[in-house]
């Protein structure tokens, strides 16, 4: 979890981290938000991110999330040296779409929304 945790903020340049830990140190969960985590801590904004959970990670799409300069996003997530990114495309429900695989193997798909 502290690779994942690690990899959203470097690659994403989001907020991550390991909330609760056991006893030995081991990470019980985190979690992984676009913003700052002061927000939700404050009660400014609600929660708007991943719960990271200890487990087997599945290899699929995880979430779908609308973003606001998706060109901008994968020059961020290419420039930062991530290369699990595809370009910027269309599908028939979207005219801008990218998808990214995280350090566990997991897909995000970004789409702009207006």
């Amino acid at each position: 979890m502290d690779k994942t945790v690690k990899w959203f903020e470097d690659v994403l340049g989001w907020y991550a981290g390991v909330e609760f830990r056991h006893d030995d140190g081991k990470a019980g969960y985190g979690c992984a938000m676009p913003f700052d985590g002061k927000l939700v801590h404050l009660g400014v904004r609600d929660f708007d991110g991943f719960l990271l959970l200890p487990g087997e990670t599945p290899q699929s799409m995880i979430a779908m999330m609308i973003v606001k300069g998706i060109d901008k996003l994968y020059e961020y997530v290419r420039k930062n040296g991530w290369d699990k990114i595809t370009e910027v495309g269309e599908t028939h429900w979207c005219k801008k779409v990218c998808q990214v695989t995280t350090i566990d193997g997991c897909i995000i798909q970004f789409f702009e929304g207006d």
